[in-house]
């Protein structure tokens, strides 16, 4: 659907919450994350689905995200979106990613452990797919955070383990497989 699409569709009908998503969605693909915001905020205000107001949080971290030096409001609406549903993978990952960006390895790593005992349980069961893709890759991603937090808290042996777990024993997208190969190139041996 386009913007303009978007733009009438909501004037026609401004109290419907999924309106207010699409077009939130839609000037977040234009770069226009401030405005994008405002149409999640007001979309997870509106709605009484659990999952689309979890998803208008994720989607409004990662417009802070895309805005640059917003790491504190990256966490706080992350930490909305556990308490809103604590048992979905998405916004521990999102969390885990902020924290490594600020250096914060051990609560990267406390936050990628947490999502990864839920994501192991939650794997097995059928979860709802979320509209949009929120960066999670699926059941390999805390591993993953795991794994690079580990290795910056001192726990060589369990960062080295779980790269090569990931390589030997995962499904890995293109850009994870480099990244966990770069890891083992460059750890081995290390500490």
């Amino acid at each position: 659907m386009s913007l303009q699409q978007s733009l009438e569709r909501y004037i026609e009908t401004p109290h419907v919450p999924e309106n207010s998503f699409a077009i939130g969605y839609e000037y977040e693909l234009k770069g226009q994350t401030a405005s994008a915001m405002g149409f999640y905020l007001k979309c997870a205000e509106l709605t009484d689905n659990k999952l689309l107001a979890y998803e208008c949080l994720l989607r409004k971290a990662i417009c802070f995200r895309k805005q640059g030096g917003r790491e504190t409001h990256i966490k706080g609406t992350c930490h909305l979106a556990v308490a809103l549903l604590p048992q979905r993978p998405e916004a521990y990952h999102l969390l885990s990613i902020a924290h490594e960006l600020c250096g914060e390895w051990h609560a990267s790593y406390s936050w990628a452990c947490a999502g990864e005992i839920l994501s192991d349980y939650i794997e097995r069961q059928r979860i709802d797919p979320l509209n949009t893709q929120c960066g999670y890759p699926g059941y390999y991603g805390l591993p993953f955070q795991r794994a690079v937090a580990a290795w910056w808290v001192g726990k060589f042996d369990e960062a080295r383990a779980t790269f090569d777990d990931l390589a030997e024993n995962y499904d890995l997208s293109p850009t994870y497989k480099g990244h966990v190969k770069w890891n083992r190139d460059n750890l081995a041996g290390r500490h």
